[in-house]
């Protein structure tokens, strides 16, 4: 994996010249008009300011919003060495590189999901999830049994981080 660098900081200076107000207008139209560049054309732009390939899967959105990033970072300067440095450190633990938690659920514990007016209850086992007797190896099935459609089982049963809340009874 690839690690990117910002483009560097340029020195600051005080009051605008009318140079410096066109410079902005003129950054403003190429950051208002990379929503409608071709791909190839914000990949042609990453690898200029980034130094790297574009990740693979890399979004069209991601391309638009980090492009941008790095047109206002050349024109205002990006992020000075204190602040990287800072960021480098809150993303480690103990002097390594922080890794997301594997989402567990203890055996014996028990899950519950009102869906439409009837209260399910889901057992963990050992390896799987009881519902009505019955196992399952994952939650998404069980979810799908409640519902009849597709559905995250994590999110269905409330246990996704609380960026988003659990589904209501449709």
């Amino acid at each position: 994996m690839s690690r990117l660098t910002s483009p560097r900081p340029r020195q600051r200076r005080r009051g605008r010249s009318s140079a410096q107000a066109h410079n902005d207008a003129e950054l403003a139209a190429r950051v208002l008009a990379l929503p409608e560049c071709p791909r190839a054309e914000l990949e042609a732009e990453w690898r200029r300011l980034w130094g790297s390939e574009v990740p693979r899967h890399a979004s069209r959105a991601l391309l638009v919003r980090a492009v941008a990033y790095g047109l206002q970072a050349e024109v205002y300067g990006g992020l000075d060495a204190e602040t990287r440095r800072l960021l480098k450190k809150a993303g480690q633990a103990n002097g390594e590189p922080s890794r997301p938690q594997p989402r567990r659920l203890s055996k014996g514990s028990k899950l519950f999901r009102e869906w439409h007016g009837e209260t399910h209850e889901v057992l963990v086992l050992e390896k799987g999830f009881a519902w009505r007797g019955e196992t399952h190896s994952s939650l998404s099935a069980i979810a799908r049994a409640i519902t009849g459609t597709n559905w995250n089982g994590w999110a269905f049963f409330g246990l996704k981080r609380p960026t988003r809340e659990a589904p209501t009874d449709a």
